[in-house]
């Protein structure tokens, strides 16, 4: 399997004992141990987890899981944190071969400390072992899936090159074979604003096109509606979306030039823009039906 489900939650579950991933006793703080525990069918916010753009996302809390102290090495915590826009080097992981790693180094994954069975026992960073690996391989199971059979994990769908949803699901690195990277979806509307103090007031360089898509967005909608307002006219969902993309796409080309992007990243990142203010606008303006 490559990859993980592009849309919906799923329980990381450990090939060794069958328990999950978890967050220690249900909290929703940030720098909270992630561990291991029995699955729960009800009441499983906390074990269940979404991917968006390799970051990790716990349901209950909407925190992301983050090697502690974004130090890359053997044996470091795994813990939910804040999602970070830039310097997320901790915070992103890819799955392949039922190994999950952090995306800026593959030779680390995640691991049950001790190779332990226990209930609680903490989730930590650690290299991968070619042999005598069990507590280092995750099976990714979909919230909903019908239970596996008895006596086994089985049940999961086709083989990975028979299975749409897990194709083009990999990432490209030196140490793993190179795969398309999944398409971005926009930065949440919660970090939008930040998104753009850091594009539009701050100025900082080397940030990712997803950020200033989302920062672009964000300058658009913001735009369109206060124009709206000056001229005492109503925003309607409906009537506003198609402007607010035109605007968003217009910025988008402006911040490309002021960073020297290739036409692809501008192609990519204009779409993105374009996605993310329909998103943003609904947040401000909710439709009409």
């Amino acid at each position: 399997m490559q990859g993980f489900p592009p849309s919906g939650y799923f329980y990381i579950k450990s090939l060794k004992n069958g328990s999950v991933l978890d967050v220690y006793n249900g909290e929703t703080s940030a720098d909270t141990a992630i561990i291991i525990w029995p699955q729960k069918r009800n009441d499983n916010e906390n074990q269940l987890w979404r991917c968006e753009d390799g970051f990790l996302i716990n349901k209950k809390s909407n925190l992301v899981l983050d090697v502690r102290g974004g130090d890359l090495k053997s044996d470091q915590s795994i813990v939910q944190y804040d999602r970070k826009m830039t310097a997320a080097h901790n915070q992103r992981w890819g799955y392949r071969d039922g190994f999950i790693c952090i995306l800026a180094d593959p030779r680390l994954v995640l691991d049950i400390k001790g190779g332990s069975d226990r209930d609680g026992t903490k989730v930590i960073l650690y290299s991968r072992k070619d042999h005598d690996n069990e507590n280092q391989k995750w099976i990714i199971e979909p919230f909903g899936a019908p239970p596996p059979p008895a006596g086994g994990f089985g049940g999961y769908g086709p083989p990975d090159d028979q299975n749409p949803v897990y194709q083009n699901q990999g990432y490209q690195n030196p140490v793993w074979a190179a795969y398309p990277p999944p398409a971005y979806a926009p930065i949440p509307y919660e970090q939008a604003e930040s998104a753009h103090k850091e594009v539009y007031h701050e100025r900082k360089a080397h940030l990712s096109h997803q950020v200033i898509a989302g920062a672009a967005a964000y300058q658009a909608v913001k735009s369109y509606i206060r124009h709206q307002e000056r001229e005492g006219k109503e925003v309607r969902f409906e009537f506003a979306k198609k402007a607010i993309a035109a605007l968003a796409a217009a910025e988008v080309v402006k911040l490309a030039e002021e960073h020297d992007w290739s036409g692809d990243k501008k192609e990519q990142a204009t779409r993105e823009a374009e996605r993310a203010a329909e998103q943003y606008l609904q947040r401000e303006v909710p439709r009409s039906y």
